[in-house]
């Protein structure tokens, strides 16, 4: 199930695997993955929380004090996935496809955990005024200026080449800006109802900044974001 996992993930897993112990729990839960990912520390996940100014040592103990009490058969070794476990995992190997990743890291663990609203780790974030949309933009912001070194790449398709092609690319596109409008993309993408940013959504997001050289260019021609999404929305635009 984890060979995709990058290594600070895959020592998330086991930290969490270990946190059910130490619980008592012979099952593994997303409150375990929550603790697992405080328990790394170092990751991209952690990182990007105190970024928010969240309190990791009080989540710790907000999402502990939740947890079901201890069985008395925990056992050792590797314990079962609960559902919502599994689906946790399901959701992060979607998040990393739509960074475009080949690998699954702690920041779409944590992502993942936030798509379950009803799971102590989402409320518990919630109460320290994390959402979804503010940790996957804040995650957006630190990938130009900082990869994880222990990304694991073994399984990479094409290769250290991909990686380094990627790093490049990460230099290049260091610009807030350029990430601001990417996520504003992606926004119109999902506003119109499209499974995938094609080149008018760009489009959309640089009018939508009317404040940028781009718009100010395109407005003094007529072309607004009104007028683009008016033509998209009649289907004046053809997909390819």
């Amino acid at each position: 199930m984890h060979e995709r996992f990058s290594d600070r993930a895959r020592h998330a897993m086991a930290l969490a695997n270990l946190e059910a112990g130490n619980l008592g729990h012979n099952f593994l839960a997303p409150d375990h993955i929550m603790l697992g990912l405080i328990a790394e520390g170092e990751c991209v996940a952690t990182q990007a929380l105190r970024l928010l100014d969240v309190d990791l040592d009080r989540v710790r103990e907000r999402v502990a004090a939740q947890m079901e009490k201890p069985s008395a058969n925990s056992g050792f070794g590797t314990r079962a996935q609960t559902s919502q476990t599994k689906e946790v995992i399901a959701t992060a190997i979607t998040e990393a496809r739509q960074f475009g990743h080949r690998y699954v890291g702690t920041e779409h663990l944590i992502l993942a955990l936030l798509h379950q609203p009803d799971g102590a780790p989402a409320r518990v974030l919630r109460e320290q005024g994390v959402e979804l949309a503010r940790l996957r933009e804040k995650v957006l912001a630190m990938m130009p200026s900082k990869m994880d070194p222990a990304h694991d790449l073994t399984h990479s398709r094409h290769g250290d080449f991909e990686w380094v092609h990627q790093q490049e690319l990460a230099k290049a596109f260091r610009s807030q800006k350029f990430w601001h409008t990417m996520i504003l993309a992606v926004d119109a993408a999902n506003r119109l109802g499209d499974g995938e940013v094609e080149p008018h959504h760009l489009l959309l997001a640089l009018l939508r900044d009317e404040s940028s050289q781009v718009a100010k260019l395109l407005n003094s021609k007529g072309v607004t974001a009104d007028l683009v999404r008016d033509k998209v929305s009649n289907g004046a635009v053809a997909a390819h």
